[in-house]
């Protein structure tokens, strides 16, 4: 015997192909980490959520406001609320999350640099030994800062989500040119709307996607 759908039957079978997870109410903290999340793994540089999304970030410098006069600060906020209207305004059908998480300042590429220097004092100038200490020090105190994590500042992160039609390969490969075009097209907008500005926008990789999703549950950890 066959089963037939008709009408609005067929149109809502399920299948195992589905993205059917509900999240749950917070169970005053008992769930696990994993319980809370949203987050069912990783494919190539985003998210993929248990609610069938395709998760995407983008990194954006900052602008520091407290150096510009009254009438440039203005120009910021004119060429960003022109971001805005030209891709969040009427009849655009998307969505866009911002983000500013408090985040450890990476001291690295800084600490790399007095290294070089105290090396290359340490093999071609040893007579400068004072120098040579003084830059020891440095590097002590500041790897001493980077390590306790007592420095931070604040990331700005644009977020981007596509769906993913099913759970299959197929889907999500296709899920993922969509979303890298949206976040190309994205990072043009911002550059080109606040261009005066010196902003740069980059693509969060997948390394810096599980450093911050880290650094959201304890950075000091």
């Amino acid at each position: 015997m066959k089963l037939s759908f008709k009408g609005s039957e067929k149109k809502n079978r399920k299948t195992k192909l589905d993205w059917t997870y509900q999240p749950p109410q917070i169970n005053s903290g008992k769930e696990t980490i994993d319980d809370m999340s949203l987050i069912v793994g990783l494919f190539d540089n985003y998210e993929v959520t248990k609610t069938g999304n395709l998760v995407g970030l983008l990194r954006v410098s900052g602008i520091n406001l407290d150096l510009l006069n009254d009438t440039e600060q203005e120009d910021v906020f004119k060429s960003y609320n022109s971001f805005l209207m030209s891709s969040l305004g009427d009849g655009v059908n998307d969505t866009y999350q911002f983000h500013e998480p408090t985040v450890p300042v990476d001291m690295t590429p800084y600490l790399n640099g007095l290294k070089r220097k105290y090396l290359y004092l340490k093999e071609n100038s040893p007579e400068q030994s004072f120098k040579i200490q003084l830059l020891a020090s440095y590097i002590d105190h500041f790897t001493k800062i980077q390590n306790a994590k007592n420095m931070t500042t604040k990331q700005h992160l644009v977020i981007l989500k596509v769906p993913i039609k099913s759970k299959s390969m197929k889907s999500l490969e296709l899920a993922a040119r969509n979303l890298a075009e949206k976040l190309d097209q994205a990072r043009r907008d911002i550059e080109e709307s606040l261009s005066d500005f010196d902003v740069t926008v980059n693509v969060v990789n997948n390394q810096e996607l599980l450093e911050i999703l880290k650094d959201l549950i304890n950075f000091k950890g």
